[in-house]
């Protein structure tokens, strides 16, 4: 569904949020992402894809990650995300004719705090392990964000 070609940072994430979430909606449980051409993964965009995996982990669904190099598939261990991830090596046997690059682009002002401040909430969601690379951030954020740039759409 989704390709990721050099890094996937922070600049990727505001797009893969709402690409993932219109998926949900529509109902859509089963997500691969394409690592093949992925050299690098950031904090934010791996929280920002860990959450609709966890939301559809509830549901039954699966999000794979496929085709990831050493480096990637280390930042992916590191966060305890491997266990919230499907990992497979290649796209075969999965139809790959519908992926797509995800688009950079730096949102708004107003959604960057929120953004950041989720995505890293989720890593501390999914593994209690995060909370020494990541609590400062987010206590900070939290303290950033006005309280009306964070509803609860999780």
């Amino acid at each position: 569904m989704l390709k990721v070609i050099g890094a996937g940072s922070f600049e990727h994430s505001f797009s893969l949020r709402q690409h993932c979430d219109y998926l949900i909606q529509c109902g859509t449980n089963q997500f691969l992402v394409d690592l093949t051409e992925c050299t690098y993964l950031d904090s934010t965009f791996l929280g920002t894809l860990a959450r609709p995996a966890l939301k559809l982990r509830k549901t039954g669904g699966t999000l794979r990650v496929a085709g990831s190099s050493r480096r990637v598939l280390e930042s992916i261990r590191t966060l305890g995300l491997d266990r919230l991830f499907e990992c497979v090596e290649s796209l075969v046997p999965y139809d790959a004719s519908g992926l797509r690059p995800l688009e950079a682009g730096v949102p708004h002002k107003e959604t960057t705090g929120e953004l950041l401040l989720r995505a890293h909430q989720t890593l501390l969601e999914c593994d209690p392990k995060n909370a020494p690379k990541f609590q400062d951030l987010v206590s900070y954020l939290e303290a950033e964000v006005a309280p009306t740039d964070r509803g609860d759409s999780r």
